[in-house]
């Protein structure tokens, strides 16, 4: 049985739904393995300056905390969206790709840390600075896995990961699919609380 998680590391919902995630992971134990695929919300048409994200984030992201428990922090909310840094999408879903490469079972983790360091702390996704200290926490070569984001192949496997999202017709983030072995089941379309995902995915099993 598998758990699809599709998420992006821009996406404010998805930053107060992967400790969801987290924990329907932890409930679900280790039969089930944990996929995480990244959507690619803001790239290329879509990407856009921070401080044009300012006015709409300073109110959207109160839903989210109240909704979810996560908190967004000042140097998010305050210094990084008044600057012109480019929300893209692309760098952190490299990011994850080449993560997935050296430590697929602890994606996840990693993929929070990217959200925690943009949304709490503030830190750019655009910036090679802000992964050092994040690769660093996993023991990863952090020179080695700076050069392999820049590799056309890993570019073209993450293009692939959003056309695979695309093709299943999921548009919005997060979402989660469960893999019961035999079909697919889409459990999650939007933020969903955790005991709807378990409710969900043991009426799933029940009538595999």
């Amino acid at each position: 049985m598998k758990l699809i998680y599709i998420y992006d590391a821009l996406c404010g919902w998805c930053y107060g739904f992967t400790p969801v995630i987290e924990a329907l992971q932890q409930h679900l134990g280790p039969d089930t393995e944990v996929e995480v695929l990244s959507g690619g919300m803001l790239r290329s048409a879509n990407h856009r300056p921070a401080s044009a994200m300012y006015n709409y984030i300073k109110e959207a992201h109160k839903q989210v905390e109240t909704t979810s428990g996560v908190q967004f922090g000042q140097a998010f909310l305050e210094e990084y969206l008044r600057t012109d840094d480019i929300m893209d999408s692309e760098k952190p879903s490299i990011a994850l790709t080449v993560f997935k490469e050296y430590l697929p079972q602890k994606a996840l983790a990693f993929a929070h840390d990217m959200q925690i360091a943009l949304n709490y702390e503030g830190k750019s996704l655009n910036e090679d600075a802000t992964y050092r200290t994040l690769i660093a926490k996993y023991q990863l070569p952090v020179d080695a896995f700076l050069e392999k984001m820049k590799d056309d192949a890993v570019k073209y496997d993450t293009i692939q990961e959003f056309n695979q999202v695309e093709q299943w017709g999921i548009t919005g983030f997060p979402a989660a699919i469960f893999d019961d072995g035999k079909e697919y089941f889409l459990i999650a379309k939007g933020y969903t609380p955790l005991e709807i995902l378990i409710e969900v995915i043991d009426k799933i099993k029940q009538s595999s």
